[in-house]
């Protein structure tokens, strides 16, 4: 029990942020609403770029770039075909989509913090683990992922969206 209490209490206070950004911003995601194009960009366009330039200034690009592209890969198909059954309503007179409620991003959320904390805990505990490069790697595909995952659903939600022709708000 200390040492999980250790490694707790060790783990700096961004990262319990990050984990509050997460939990909020899906809880948000799970009431129906409307929002601008905007607005959906805001959140992937964030995610994007804390992505790429923490890709940019890790010690081992050669090493982490291409695990990071594989996960991205892999997350923009996810994103991407869970945009494209996701029932939405699209009002281009008003410039707004309607999104439904769905748990979706809070569950995937906290599965992507989960997973790449227990990778980075699992380092600092086991230093030795660091010196393996696809050990020391991992936390890049687990971001890969994530930002992928978010940038496939942004662009494939943008796509529905500018492809409307439909005025009129769809059912949701």
């Amino acid at each position: 029990m200390q040492s999980v209490l250790s490694v707790i209490s060790g783990t700096p206070l961004w990262v319990w942020g990050i984990l509050v950004l997460i939990v909020y911003l899906g809880m948000t995601a799970m009431r129906p609403g409307r929002r601008s194009p905007a607005r959906l960009s805001l959140v992937p366009g964030i995610f994007l770029a804390v992505a790429l330039g923490t890709l940019l200034n890790s010690a081992p690009l050669a090493d982490s770039l291409p695990l990071w592209l594989a996960g991205c890969l892999l997350g923009l198909g996810v994103g991407a075909t869970w945009a494209m059954v996701l029932r939405i309503g699209i009002d281009r007179t008003q410039g707004l989509i309607h999104m439904p409620g769905t748990a979706f991003w809070l569950v995937t959320g906290l599965i992507l913090f989960g997973m790449r904390y227990a990778i980075e805990v699992s380092m600092a505990v086991n230093r030795d683990l660091v010196e393996e490069s696809l050990r020391s790697t991992l936390p890049y595909a687990v971001a890969g992922l994530g930002t992928g995952m978010s940038v496939g659903w942004w662009a494939a939600l943008m796509m529905r969206y500018f492809r409307a022709t439909d005025a009129r708000p769809a059912s949701t």
